[in-house]
């Protein structure tokens, strides 16, 4: 059997950069375990897998997969396999589609401007913890981290933590130690089997002077500390704690967001959001697309 992939790059304002995913096609003949095996052959931060049976829906079939579990939502896929559905999939090119995820029904708007934009989910605030313990794993002092804003996890879906450090220099030393990592993972019962929590550090120095934060986002797998080039989900939860700690005094917000420059793998993610007097988030993450191929998997 050959199914069509697309390789595509998300939160990139230019080819190769940002974030790789894979979007494998299919009709249904492939199993949960080969999904996961294609996913590991191909090796990216994540791979999806569209029910082209679906496409003419309410909502388009959309697994994810990294190269050891299914995730129920993650951002870049999102935005990454909207646009491979509408430019190659489709006949049409509808302003929006709906991705039925394993969180839900997530829609993708395209704007005029050519970026996607996805609104996430209403998020959850969790634990806090002390910067000290936090810094430790870092490799920092604690002194470095902004002691006037808490360490806290916040999911729209994905738990991610929230890590606000002092400056751009800062953000650059991190090397966080694996062992630290899941130790500190594991003493706070954040560390079962194959599920994590990803440390997304923050800044508001940036490296070009139009862009407004710039952030790092870290997790571990198989006792090492991996660095993801571009996050949208991890982003989602990062304006949820903007708007929650009042961080650029504002309850609007419109941001342009780097990551993935230390790596070197430049990103760039588009934030807009709002807390409402209701206590309602609206949480919309975008990016720009950029295709790099197509091709026939053999299965």
């Amino acid at each position: 059997m050959q199914f069509p992939f697309h390789l595509v790059d998300v939160f990139a304002e230019a080819k190769y950069q940002g974030n790789q995913l894979a979007v494998v096609e299919h009709d249904g003949e492939l199993t949960s375990e080969q999904m996961l095996a294609i996913a590991r052959e191909i090796n990216f931060a994540e791979t999806t897998f569209v029910d082209r049976r679906t496409l003419q829906d309410t909502a388009v079939a959309v697994r994810i997969f990294t190269p050891d579990q299914e995730l129920p939502f993650a951002g870049h896929p999102t935005l990454g396999t909207a646009y491979v559905i509408r430019e190659a999939l489709l006949k049409t090119s509808p302003r929006q589609i709906v991705l039925k995820l394993g969180v839900g029904n997530i829609p993708v708007d395209f704007g005029e401007d050519g970026v996607l934009w996805m609104e996430q989910k209403q998020p959850t605030f969790g634990q806090t913890y002390a910067h000290a313990d936090v810094a430790d794993f870092l490799g920092i002092q604690p002194g470095n981290l902004m002691m006037n804003l808490p360490v806290e996890e916040v999911s729209t879906g994905i738990m991610f933590q929230i890590v606000p450090v002092q400056s751009r220099a800062i953000l650059n030393t991190l090397q966080p130690d694996a062992g630290k990592f899941l130790d500190f993972l594991k003493h706070h019962d954040r560390h079962v089997g194959t599920n994590r929590l990803g440390c997304l550090v923050f800044t508001t120095e940036t490296y070009e002077p139009q862009h407004d934060l710039n952030c790092r986002m870290f997790y571990p797998m198989n006792a090492t500390v991996l660095e993801d080039s571009a996050t949208g989900s991890a982003n989602g939860c990062l304006l949820a704690y903007l708007l929650k700690h009042r961080v650029l005094d504002s309850t609007e917000l419109q941001l342009r967001v780097e990551q993935g420059y230390a790596i070197p793998r430049p990103s760039l993610l588009y934030h807009d959001g709002r807390l409402g007097p209701d206590g309602r988030y609206q949480l919309r993450i975008g990016g720009r697309v950029q295709p790099v191929a197509t091709g026939l998997w053999t299965a």
